[in-house]
């Protein structure tokens, strides 16, 4: 089905865009949750990509400073760290300046698992966008920049994924018989 911004859009308000984003917001955590499940190795489950992703984006964070994005105390984060070290996904090393705290870091096998979750994760999002024509595209486009700057979100480009090898990771195509996930299947 294409989708097109042709169609004529109501004027927008305060009130029925943050209802929208209300309404987004899980909608999108539901695709990442069944697009994690999805996989055929389910090598971490979304809350541990949600630790890998900040681990990434502050490297040598504090446990402290890795739960606050993540919305958990100091102790659930711990946790996580603890079960991602086990699997030798995370480092802990003694802080720069204060050796009394731990910095967190991901390890090479870390940074690998999350690389191709966020190619697998992409995928599933290129294959919901597929429907779109250019200017419904552009208009995304411009709405998730705007969201970018309302919410300061820091923009990060994402490094390609490199492979233990040194080489650039394979893109990631999904399967024929793997249909991308939809936010109304059941949760398991």
């Amino acid at each position: 089905m294409q989708y097109s911004t042709s169609e004529t859009i109501p004027a927008p308000n305060i009130h029925s865009c943050a209802e929208t984003l209300l309404a987004v917001a899980p909608a999108l955590m539901q695709f990442l949750r069944l697009g994690m499940r999805g996989r055929r190795r389910p090598e971490v489950s979304v809350p541990q990509f949600r630790v890998l992703v900040h681990a990434c984006m502050r490297p040598g964070a504090t446990l402290r400073q890795l739960a606050e994005p993540l919305g958990v105390s100091t102790a659930t984060a711990s946790r996580m760290v603890e079960t991602l070290v086990l699997r030798g996904l995370l480092a802990r090393r003694p802080g720069e300046t204060d050796r009394r705290q731990v910095a967190i870091a991901l390890t090479p096998a870390g940074q690998q698992v999350l690389d191709m979750a966020h190619v697998h994760m992409r995928a599933l999002f290129e294959s919901r966008l597929t429907g779109l024509d250019a200017p419904a595209l552009a208009t995304l486009a411009a709405a998730l920049d705007l969201l970018h700057t309302v919410f300061d979100i820091e923009r990060r480009p994402w490094p390609a994924p490199v492979a233990a090898s040194g080489h650039a990771l394979p893109e990631y195509s999904l399967p024929e018989n793997d249909p991308p996930a939809h936010d109304h299947e059941e949760r398991s």
